[in-house]
Order: C-alpha cells, then structure tokens, then sequence
C-alpha cells in the first residue's frame, strides 16, 4: 500500500504496519531516506485481522480490520470481530497523518490495550535495495518527549534527520512504544491522532492535529489538477471509472512540484525522483491530457542540463540528465546520482518532447526561452552522443556504479549477441536513431517557421543524411526486420525486439519498410494477445517473466500505436491499443502497470494477463500509456503554426461514445463527442479555440 505526496511517501503492508525486520522496503521515506523502519499496531499484543484496504482516492487509504478473540482484565472474553479498527491515512506537507478508531460493538463494556511501535534506520534508499554502503552515521537513542517520540540520527553527510512522532491523545510512552489502556461502553469509540514528521536539518516543523482540514486542502489539489486536465467520459463503465479516473490520480501523486512546475516521477516505490527519459515521454503522452506536465519537465531538465565532462556521472556539455538522487550515499557522492547522465534516449526526447509541445501551444516564448538549451543538446548529439564520428549516436558505459545499457530497455541482458552473451559497447541502438532524425526534422521545421533558414537547412540535411543510411545499417535482410542495435564493431545485434516499433513514431521509416515492421510486429512470436512484446518469443534470451526480454510495456505498446496510426495503419494501431487496455481492465487495481507477463492470450480459458511480481506500482508512463491510447484512438492532432486541428477517430469496440472536455489546444479549450452507436462513426465539437481549421471525418 503505497501514498505519496510530492517528495514523501509511505509504503506498507496491507494492514497498513510497516513490520520490523520486513526485506520488502517497507518504510515512511524522504527525499530517498527511511525515516520509519518500524510501525506496528497491535491490541492486547495480537495483530488485528484485515477485512478491507482500500485506496479509492489516490491520495488516502483506509484499512478496516478487526480484533482477534481476546480477554478482558477480568477473564471476561472479547469476541473476535466485535471491536471495529479503522485505519485513515494520508501525507500532505510533507507529513504523514493518521486516525485511528477503536469501536466496541459488543453488548457489554470491553477494556484492551492498544499499542503502536515505532523505529527509525535511515537507511538510504540504495541501501534497502541492496548496495552495501561504507557511510555509517550515528543513531542517537531514541527519546521519550511530552507529546511523543523523537528518533534522531547524524549522518555521515553532516545532516541530522529526525523523526517526530506526536499523539492526541497522549499515551504511555516508552523507547519506541506507545501503549493506550481504552475502556469503552457498548457501542463507544475511541480515536487517536497520530502525526510522523519527517525532519531534515535544522528544520522545525509544527504537528497539526487538523485532520480533515488537512485532508480538505489535499483534496483540493486533486480538484485543481483535474479541472486542468481533460475529462475523458465513456460508456465502457470498466474503462470510464477504473482506468481513466485512476490513471489521472496517479500521474498527479508522482507528480513533484518543483521551482520549474509539475515534473512527473517515474514510479514508488524505488524510482519516485526526477527520471529524464521517463518524465520525457510521459509527459508526451500526456500533451493532449495535460500539458504542464511538459512545461514542467522541459524547464526541469533545462536548469539540470550537463555543463562539463564528468565520466564518474557521465555528464557530458547539453546532456539530459537520468536520474536524480537526494539520499545520504549522494550527498556523499558514494553514488553518481547528483544528477546522473547516464541515457543515450533523453536528449533527443528533450527535442522532441519541446517541439510536439509547441505544436500543441504555439508558445514561441518558450522556444526562444530554452533555445540555448536546445542549441547545447544538439551539439550534444552530434560530439558527444556520437562517439565514432560515423553519424549516429551510441552509448558506452562511463562509470563502473552506472547503467550498462542506456537505453529505455536498461537491464544488464536487455542488448544480446546471438550466443546470449552481452553485445559489445559502444552500441547504437535503433530506436535513438530515430528519435535523432525525428528532433532534427521537426526543428528544422520549426527553425524555417521562426525564419531561421541556414539552422534549418542545415538540421535537414542531417537528417535526410541519417534517414538515407538507416536501411542500409539496420536492416537485416534474413529476416525483414530491423535489427535491435549495432555493437562496437558496427555488427548488427539481429534480436526480433520492439525497439523498432518506435521507429513508425519517428518517422524515419519508408513506407514500404513502415508495413513490414508492422506486420512483423503483429506476428504471434511478437504479438501476445495482450500487446507486443518486447522481444520475440522465437529468440534464445526469451522470457515471458523477465523484465525486458519477452514481456509487454504498456508505454512501448502506446508509442509502437502511435507510430502505426502515423503511417495509415489504422486497424493495426487500434488492435495494439485495445489489446493492452483490455489487458489492464483484468488487473483488479484498475492501474495500467509499468509491464506485465508476455504470455499468450488464453482466449479459450478467458485467463487474464500475468502480473509482474515487482512492477512498479503506480508508474507514470504506464498512467501516461492509457491518455496516449485515447489520444491515438480518438486521432487528435493539433498544428498551432499551420492553424490546424484534425479529429479522425479509430473504429473500436471499446465504447460507443466517448465525450471529451477541456482538452487545452494553444490559449483555447477543444470540447468533442465520438459517437458510433448508431453505425458509422461521427464527430460533434462542442467548443474549439478560435483561429484553427477543423478537420473531420467526411
């Protein structure tokens, strides 16, 4: 059970304890530190008895339990599942909050002990997950205070952390224990407050016993998020109250925000800090949903851009960062991630990212602002990102505490040889290439918009030059497919992967080329029935359990539908994006997740998709994979700069009507209605901004 709210967050197990001695990463975190290793409730001594958690609201969970038979002092029995525990929990202001409700429903009075235990490690994140850290700090002995409890610890990076616990009422107070002797009347109930507060420095924070204020003021924030979002409404009841109202809320509770805005986290638990490739395409995903997410994100990266060589953080001049970490083991630079650069993809996704935005807005205020920015990742591209000086752009492994891959598929066996063995670095992989040809065409056009010719010549030059060499470099004739890379020695890396699917959305494809990759695509070694898998089912590293080896993305899935519908492949496009959305609407969380199982469809057992046991969960471009989907179904295209704005929706049997509101087109709203209940399907625009050309279905 996982709240988070902007860089705190709190997992636990599904009675809402946070057990001592748990190996699952259990915790209250800040800013990638646990502050709460411990946080047990027990009644009498005994562990409550679960009947129902639930996060209905993104933003705060409930854990309904009940007691198992105990005694009263006299000898006297409480019946198991007399007294109802109610568990309310959220975190707002860097707090986290909970009540707590004890209610005798028993016939006579009842007298029990309720007893809460706490305790701190701060453990770095990094270490949780396993690195075998030498910082040692010191952990001061926890203290009993008037109001609670204060554990306290001196890190090796010079900053005390703290963590308050605070009561209402105020119990028996012992070193990390709590204990409430509560005597209730028949039908009585007793509630407790209980505040943690996560201290840094010098830091002084007040505890605020104002529970549903507080909880007025989060909510609030949700409002004010989904009022500036686009509402997606349609008779597909699964779809329309599972998957759209839960993937909205989830992007918004991994959403940071920071001086530059919102800036979408990639997923909790292990990964809720700033990600370059993944905030990079979610918020693509989400342009048509939401564009602050990209304001947010491009001006994010911008201020973290690289400015100097670095190999320990593989930083390099107008590199896009990959990580960002905030713990004890970076502050100490035991670990690179102060920011680490260690992606070949953001760089280009930063330019294609900027440019899709500008379509969507027409913001030339904001190209002129980030331009330096833009012009530094370009040289990036072409000094940097090309290591051989051959026109196209590989990745090697900088630092020995790095990312050996740095693509978007980053496991350590995602880039095989043949034999299984790992291909030889420097390696181009396929997909960067075209995301290069995709960012250098589109400044091109839009450097001839803002009457820039010699910049724009020269961007499309290069790329025509790169998209004239592509077939000849990547294309693998023994198996009409493109291969998934090529190793040091420019040998092809022949893997049947998706990767390629990615370049339908570039665009750097022929035509003719574009139908083979599609088809190839859909075959059943690559198709499972519930999206495209990451690699064929026919190749020697295949797992349909792994993490990239054999296993279906939902983002991939959602760029792979994009870059069909670009090409005309309409049927194609939505059997991709059905496939997947039928496949998350089995999921009983309602969540698109990060991946799940490449398994075969079972259509004769009806059998759903298989779970990835680590998933990260929520995880943005998974949230961001369902809007992208939508955007892909409903065929929303918007040109600013020619005054265009195309609707041609895909023919599908996901609903029959779908009413979307608020969507922001430039300083206007686009406000529309889908509708094939009746054959056929039709387009009615209630509200569109003014200036722009509509174009429907005839």
């Amino acid at each position: 059970m996982i709240l988070k709210e902007d860089q705190v967050f709190v997992v636990s197990d599904l009675n809402g304890d946070i057990p001592g001695g748990n190996d699952l990463g259990l915790g209250f975190y800040r800013q990638d530190t646990r502050y709460l290793s411990v946080y047990e409730l027990r009644l009498n001594g005994r562990v409550p008895i679960l009947l129902n958690h639930s996060v209905d609201r993104a933003y705060v969970a409930t854990f309904q339990l009940v007691n198992p038979a105990l005694t009263n002092p006299d000898g006297g029995p409480i019946p198991r599942q007399s007294l109802s525990l109610r568990r309310t929990r959220f975190v707002h202001n860097g707090v986290l909050h909970e009540r707590i409700g004890l209610q005798n429903c028993n016939v006579g009075p009842i007298q029990v002990e309720l007893e809460l235990r706490f305790d701190a490690d701060y453990l770095d994140i990094f270490t949780v997950r396993g690195y075998h850290s030498s910082a040692v700090g010191t952990t001061r002995p926890a203290e009993v205070t008037e109001t609670g409890l204060m554990f306290a610890y001196d890190g090796a990076d010079a900053l005390l952390r703290r963590t308050e616990v605070v009561f209402d009422p105020i119990p028996r107070l012992a070193t990390g224990v709590a204990s409430f002797p509560i005597a209730l009347a028949p039908h009585q109930t007793f509630v407790l407050m209980v505040d943690v507060l996560p201290i840094a420095g010098e830091e002084f924070p007040e505890p605020d016993f104002q529970f549903d204020a507080s909880l007025t003021d989060l909510e609030r924030t949700y409002e004010r998020w989904n009022a500036s979002s686009s509402s997606y409404r349609t008779d597909n009841e699964v779809l329309d109250n599972g998957l759209v109202w839960r993937s909205l809320e989830d992007l918004r509770i991994l959403c940071d925000q920071t001086p530059s805005g919102l800036y979408p986290t990639a997923g909790t638990p292990w990964y809720a800090v700033p990600f370059g490739r993944d905030a990079l395409i979610t918020s693509f995903q989400c342009l048509a949903l939401n564009p602050d997410l990209a304001y947010g994100t491009l001006r994010y990266l911008a201020d973290h851009q690289g400015t100097k060589v670095d190999p320990y953080r593989e930083e390099e001049p107008g590199k896009i960062l990959h990580e960002l970490r905030f713990g004890e083991l970076a502050r100490l630079k035991e670990i690179p991630h102060t920011p680490y650069y260690g992606t070949v993809d953001a760089t280009p996704l930063f330019l294609v990212l900027l440019i899709e935005l500008l379509d969507w807005t027409g913001d030339v205020e904001l190209f002129s602002e980030l331009l330096p920015n833009v012009l530094a990742a370009l040289e990036w591209i072409d000094r940097y990102g090309d290591l051989d000086e051959d026109g196209l752009v590989e990745y090697t492994q900088h630092s020995t505490l790095g990312v050996r891959n740095q693509s978007w598929k980053d496991s350590n066996n995602s880039l095989t040889a043949a034999d299984g063995t790992p291909a030889p670095l420097p390696a181009a992989v396929v997909e960067v290439q075209g995301y290069v040809y995709q960012a250098k065409a589109g400044l091109a056009r839009l450097f001839r918009i803002l009457k820039r010719p010699e910049v724009a010549e020269k961007l499309q030059r290069e790329a025509d030059a790169l998209r004239g060499r592509f077939d000849e470099l990547f294309w693998v004739r023994e198996t009409g497919f493109y291969a998934q890379a090529l190793d040091r020695d420019k040998r092809q890396v022949r893997s049947v992967s998706s990767n390629p699917g990615h370049c339908l959305w570039s665009g750097i494809l022929s035509e003719a080329r574009a139908a083979q990759v599609v088809a190839r695509l859909l075959a059943p070694d690559m198709f499972s029935g519930w999206g495209v898998r990451t690699l064929s089912s026919e190749e020697p590293s295949y797992n349909p359990m792994s993490y990239h080896n054999g296993s279906v993305w939902p983002h991939d899935n959602s760029i792979i539908a994009a870059g069909m519908r670009r090409y005309g492949f309409r049927r194609e496009a939505e059997l991709v994006a059905r496939s997947v959305l039928e496949a998350t609407m089995r999921f009983t969380d309602h969540r698109v997740p990060e991946l799940y199982c490449g398994f075969t469809r079972d259509h004769r057992f009806s059998s759903g998709p298989g779970q990835y046991l680590v998933s990260c969960s929520p995880q943005a471009w998974g949230a961001g994979a369902l809007f992208h989907f939508l955007q892909t179904l409903c065929g929303v295209h918007a040109d600013l700069f020619a005054k265009r704005l195309r609707i041609d929706p895909l023919e599908t049997p996901l609903f029959d009507k779908l009413r979307v509101e608020g969507m922001r087109v430039g300083d206007g709203i686009l406000d529309f209605t889908v509708d094939r209940s009746r054959g056929g399907t039709r387009v009615k625009v209630h509200r569109k901004p003014d200036g722009l050309e509509l174009e429907l279905p005839a």
